[in-house]
C-alpha cells in the first residue's frame, strides 16, 4: 500500500538549508548602486554569476524605493533577486506581486559577512600585515573573509557555506569546505593551498570549478590555473 502511494505522488516536501547572498541597500541612489555592482563584478566576474540574492531594505526608506528598477539592474548583471527582507507592508505586497518572497528576518539575523573577525578573549583571531591576513579561528558557515592586496592564511578549518576571497594566495591549514576564491583582482598566478579539500567552489582569477567537478586528492593539495583550466594536485 505504501509503495503504491509513493508511486502516485508527484513530489515530496523536504527541508534543506541554503546560504543566500544578502545585498543590503545603504541608499536608494540607483546610479551609485549600478556603479558599485559593476566594480565588484569587474574584479571577480564569476563570483556572483547566476547568484540568487536576497535584497535587504531595512537601512533605506522603503516608501521611495523603486523596487522594480533595482531588481531589473540585478538581473541585467546576471543576479537573481528571489526575496526581500526588512521591507514595509506596502513594499512587501509589491514584492509578492512581482514574484519575490518576503522574509521576516532582519539584518540582525544574517550571518556576518566580514572582513575582520571578532577577536577571541585570549588572543586576536585575525592578525593583519602589509601583504597578508592571518585568521586563527574556524571560519563558520555564512562568514566571508576578505584579504585585499595580499595572501589570506586560515590557521583552522573552513565550514560549508563560508567564503574566502583574496587578491593573492589562500592558505588553509585545515579542511577547506565552502568557497575559496583567490586572485580576485585578476592575478592568474594565485594559488589555493589546503590540508584537505571538500570545497563547494574554488576559483582562480575568475575561473572556477564547482564541487561536482572536483576530484580532490587525499591529504594536502594545491589549486592553480593552467591556461584557462583549474588544476588540483597533491602537495608532497
Amino acid at each position: 500500500m505504501t509503495e503504491k502511494i509513493l508511486k502516485e505522488q508527484a513530489f515530496k516536501l523536504k527541508g534543506r538549508l541554503y546560504t543566500f547572498t544578502v545585498l543590503q541597500l545603504l541608499n536608494t541612489e540607483k546610479d551609485a548602486f549600478d556603479q558599485q555592482l559593476d566594480e565588484i563584478i569587474a574584479k571577480a566576474p564569476k563570483l556572483l554569476h547566476n547568484t540568487p540574492v536576497v535584497l535587504d531594505c531595512s537601512a533605506v526608506p522603503n516608501e521611495f524605493l523603486d523596487l522594480d528598477a533595482f531588481c531589473q539592474s540585478l538581473r541585467a548583471h546576471n543576479l537573481f533577486p528571489v526575496a526581500i527582507q526588512g521591507a514595509t507592508a506596502f513594499l512587501s505586497t509589491l514584492a509578492q506581486a512581482n514574484g519575490l518572497a518576503v522574509l521576516n528576518a532582519s539584518s540582525t539575523h544574517d550571518k556576518a559577512l566580514i572582513e575582520e573577525p571578532t577577536p577571541e578573549p585570549a588572543q586576536p583571531a585575525c592578525v593583519e600585515g602589509h601583504t597578508s591576513k592571518l585568521f586563527t579561528s574556524p571560519v563558520r558557515s555564512g562568514q566571508q573573509v576578505v584579504c585585499k592586496g595580499g595572501d589570506l592564511v586560515i590557521a583552522a578549518s573552513v565550514s560549508h557555506g563560508a567564503e574566502l576571497l583574496a587578491d593573492g594566495n589562500i592558505h588553509v591549514y585545515g579542511a577547506l569546505r565552502g568557497r575559496a576564491l583567490a586572485g580576485i583582482s585578476g592575478d592568474r598566478n594565485a594559488r589555493i593551498f589546503c590540508q584537505s579539500l571538500d570545497a563547494e567552489l574554488v576559483s582562480i582569477a575568475g575561473f572556477y570549478r564547482l564541487s561536482d567537478a572536483i576530484d580532490p586528492p587525499v591529504g594536502a593539495c594545491q589549486i592553480y590555473l593552467k591556461g584557462e583550466n583549474i588544476c588540483i594536485e597533491p602537495v608532497h
